[in-house]
């Protein structure tokens, strides 16, 4: 494979010029207009002063336009910085200054930022310069993208994404779905986010086509959208997919014989989603992949075609480009981990970044002894598979007693009034207690005694909450992970 996903571009339009590459609403492009454009992209940047290794910030969106300066930028060995559309200008100042930026791209002109060039006149820049950008390999050190986090746990951070760690982390992908390249994959994520990035450049790296959609919330777009690019494959976080099962099943019952698979990430599927896909969907792949902004996939659960692991919270086996451990609080190998003897996670891998920007010791923390140590829990069950039973930072500490929500919370979610629920800490004459808040199915009502009577029948005592409120909405991201620093700040 090519040192980069824009060179992969590059060999695809001498392969297979006429292919479709990129479908955004009623626009589209070839791999061979594609190419051309970032070369184009490429040559412009590098007459105005932006060389291989300068990074560039910009201002994301689902255009065409968007793509071109995405792909002429990494095309040129810079390195591209996708900012969420409509950062204030600001944090877009911040964001500069803290990266030392050769250049800004907003989208439009912006009077309190004159001097970021504005994406809709660059591209018609873009488009009249000449065709001669002479193109070459790329530094595999190099960046290719500095991606911010969605700062759920904690402050925002600059991910440091190399050409090596871009190569291997699409390589992972392909693996994890098998994607061949007639493929036409609906990605209805935000462009400035790892989640939706990779799997455009999954799906660039084997040639095939991509159709962007900003958002997956209009359902009836969604499934319009469907239909009408003959599209065989998405990408869906779980509750997403837990949504369309409450209002629109039939429709996803209706693309069993169309899609080949779905891809998710984000967060765990609950079981009783799991059931439900299995008997919706029985023909479709479906992918619950876990990773992270640092490192790609490295594990992957099928669980519709296969029927699904007899172990709830497995997340698959890992792939064959990483090395998964689990470790102790002292870096120490957990050689026999069980239910009963969890540990972090630990990841060894080529896909594994370079840190993040400007934060050493958040850097030192998470990259050492040259693993990826990440904040969640888990274990190998006997066949191989990793088990999640959640997050070390989420762990709830009742003097002694650790309670992992995710535990608590996969249970709760078998009781058939919660649609939704989450376990959080309180304080209760000063002392730390448990509290359950709970999302009602639509008609309806809280039945607490069923509740308690499940977590008794299958938890310790003491993971039993002290308190359960019904509340309206749990807060998320865009790509579907909980924010639990809002709802704890919120609720407790």
């Amino acid at each position: 494979m090519l040192g980069s996903i824009a060179l992969m571009i590059q060999k695809f339009a001498k392969e297979t010029p006429d292919k479709v590459a990129i479908v955004v609403g009623n626009e589209s492009c070839t791999y061979g207009q594609l190419a051309e454009c970032n070369r184009k992209a490429a040559l412009y940047l590098s007459q105005n002063g932006i060389q291989a290794g300068d990074r560039v910030i910009v201002e994301s969106d689902h255009i065409l336009p968007y793509i071109y300066v995405w792909y002429g930028i990494q095309l040129l060995g810079a390195t591209f910085v996708p900012l969420e559309k409509g950062t204030p200008s600001n944090r877009v100042r911040e964001i500069a200054s803290e990266l030392s930026v050769s250049a800004v791209i907003t989208l439009t002109s912006r009077e309190d930022y004159a001097q970021a060039w504005n994406l809709q006149d660059l591209i018609s820049r873009i488009m009249e310069t000449e065709d001669g950008f002479s193109v070459d390999d790329v530094n595999s050190e190099n960046l290719s993208e500095i991606l911010f986090t969605t700062g759920t746990t904690g402050k925002s951070k600059g991910v440091m994404v190399s050409y090596a760690n871009q190569i291997n982390i699409a390589m992972a992908g392909i693996e994890s779905t098998n994607i061949q390249s007639d493929n036409i994959w609906l990605i209805p994520t935000p462009m400035n986010h790892a989640a939706g990035l990779r799997k455009v450049h999954i799906a660039m790296a084997v040639g095939s086509t991509v159709v962007l959609l900003e958002g997956f919330r209009n359902f009836k777009v969604l499934f319009q959208t469907i239909h009408e690019h003959k599209v065989t494959s998405l990408y869906l976080p779980p509750m997403a997919i837990h949504m369309l099962l409450a209002i629109a099943s039939q429709e996803l019952a209706a693309l069993n014989d169309q899609l080949r698979f779905i891809y998710s990430s984000s967060s765990a599927y609950p079981e009783t989603d799991k059931e439900k896909m299995r008997k919706l969907m029985p023909d479709v792949c479906m992918y619950n992949c876990y990773g992270g902004s640092e490192v790609g996939v490295v594990c992957t659960d099928e669980f519709c075609v296969s029927g699904g692991s007899v172990y709830p919270g497995s997340v698959g086996k890992p792939n064959s480009l990483c090395s998964i451990f689990i470790i102790d609080e002292n870096d120490n190998v957990i050689e026999n981990s069980s239910a009963d003897n969890p540990g972090l996670i630990a990841i060894r891998s080529k896909s594994v970044t370079q840190g993040y920007w400007d934060e050493p010791e958040q850097t030192a923390k998470a990259f050492r002894n040259g693993m990826l140590v990440m904040s969640d829990l888990g274990y190998f069950a006997p066949n191989g598979e990793l088990i999640l039973v959640g997050r070390s930072n989420d762990t709830i500490n009742l003097g002694g007693f650790k309670v992992a929500p995710l535990e608590v919370e996969e249970v709760v979610m078998r009781v058939p009034c919660v649609d939704e629920c989450m376990l959080i800490p309180i304080s209760r004459g000063g002392n730390t207690a448990l509290k359950l808040l709970v999302v009602l199915k639509e008609g309806m009502t809280l039945d607490e005694t069923a509740i308690r009577q499940i977590i008794a029948d299958t938890l310790e005592p003491y993971k039993q909450p002290k308190k359960i409120q019904v509340i309206d909405e749990i807060i998320r991201t865009f790509n579907g992970k909980i924010d639990r620093k809002q709802m704890i700040a919120k609720y407790s």
